[in-house]
């Protein structure tokens, strides 16, 4: 088996800052791309175009302007400055001929100065070996990738709502920020847990932001490997949805965080 999500994000360089593919529906969501797919393609493009393998992603921010479909994709990317330690850059994404999405990055250099983590990962189980996932909970191609492993169930109304749990890919997919602002978008959303039944709305990205808390790959994180992905949202108001999300290791890491805003409709 092969990591599906790397064959998925190729791209072919136009030159000029340009890079396209035909996009299928192996990535499909409710209606379109999976929004955390379309942020895989636009790092892919973003980190062509700097071509500089000293510096990783640390920033990106994608506004979702019109649908994605499936068809003809194509990122159109220009690197705004290129300093010693960060780089920035933007992008304009196209689908089936309508610019889409509008791109905001950064690259750096990391370095070790400074350095204090007081965050600590969900107090949740570990994943057995054996452990037997639910059923996914959408019936869209997206969530035929994984296994998810429910640990956080947080939703009783007092406070901030959360979810989340462990997710096994079902291919070796590559642990790099690709895969990681995939999983960014994955779970299903808090407020669905929270909204009453038969609320008869639905919530649709209108911007994603990821932030990279470490580089990657790397060695100790192998294709495949079990993550622990953490959502929490404040509430829904004005016909918006907030959302956060981190993604640690077993071992209590945290490599990367995201914030999203989803709109609301019927």
């Amino acid at each position: 088996m092969t990591a599906v999500l790397d064959q998925e994000c190729q791209l072919t360089p136009l030159g000029d800052g340009a890079y396209e593919r035909e996009c299928g529906r192996i990535w499909w969501g409710v209606g379109a791309q999976h929004g955390g797919y379309v942020m895989a393609l636009a790092m892919t493009a973003l980190d062509l175009e700097l071509g500089d393998p000293a510096m990783g992603i640390q920033h990106c921010s994608l506004h979702y302007m019109k649908p994605f479909v499936d068809g003809p994709f194509r990122a159109e990317v220009t690197v705004e400055r290129r300093g010693r330690t960060m780089a920035n850059a933007t992008a304009r994404l196209w689908s089936g001929g309508r610019m889409a999405g509008l791109v905001l990055a950064s690259f750096a250099t990391r370095r070790p100065i400074a350095e204090l983590v007081v965050a600590t990962p969900p107090a949740v189980s570990p994943l057995e070996p054996d452990e037997v996932a639910p059923e996914p909970p959408f019936p869209v191609p997206t969530f035929d990738h994984f296994y998810l492993h429910p640990r956080i169930h947080d939703v009783d109304g007092g406070g901030t709502g959360r979810v989340g749990g462990w997710v096994v890919p079902r291919t070796p997919e590559i642990v790099d920020h690709r895969y990681l602002g995939l999983l960014a978008d994955l779970w299903p959303p808090v407020i669905y847990h929270l909204w009453p039944p038969g609320t008869g709305v639905v919530s649709q990205s209108v911007d994603l932001t990821y932030h990279a808390r470490t580089g990657l790959p790397r060695a100790d994180l192998p294709p495949g490997t079990p993550l622990l992905v953490a959502l929490s949202t404040r509430g829904s108001t004005g016909g918006f949805v907030d959302e956060d999300v981190e993604i640690w290791t077993d071992a209590g890491e945290l490599l990367a965080i995201s914030r999203q805003t989803r709109y609301v409709h019927s």
